[in-house]
């Protein structure tokens, strides 16, 4: 039985950081949009972004408890600095291919009065390095207030 938050498992923790991250994300965004935007739950990026504050709560939390010599560590370490930098890379690919088929449905005389919303669709809301950097800081500090192991 867990009887405090330094006994829990690995996973729980990691899990309840990606819970508390899209909670955090419903918080701000329905702020800023003065309603209730329960929709970015399912939603990797904004800020926080999901996939940033997972793996840094699974590197520190590795850290914290294996140390950095260990394989667990140097895995987690590469595992999120890969999957990090994918994800912002993949926001630069992603805003020129959107910026192509923008113009290829706009240039098409035949598609209808929707052509345009129609592109609107395809725009892949991405993260964006400030994001990113948010979800780090949040999975980390995740991690540090809940991943301690007592003994």
């Amino acid at each position: 039985m867990l009887t405090s938050a330094q006994n829990w498992p690995a996973w729980l923790v990691i899990v309840g950081c990606g819970i508390s991250t899209q909670l955090i994300k419903v918080l701000l965004y329905s702020l800023a949009q003065r309603r209730f935007a329960v929709g970015v739950m399912g939603q990797s990026y904004g800020v926080p972004s999901l996939t940033a504050s997972g793996l840094s709560c699974m590197l520190v939390l590795t850290v914290m408890r294996q140390g950095w010599s260990s394989s667990l560590a140097g895995f987690a370490f590469v595992f999120a600095v890969i999957s990090v930098h994918d994800t912002i890379k993949l926001r630069v690919a992603a805003s020129r291919q959107r910026k192509v088929v923008f113009r290829l449905v706009e240039t098409l005389e035949d598609a209808g009065p929707f052509h345009l919303r129609v592109a609107d669709y395809l725009d892949p809301r991405t993260h964006h390095p400030a994001h990113v950097i948010a979800g780090v800081l949040f999975g980390s500090l995740f991690a540090l207030a809940f991943g301690l192991t007592s003994g």
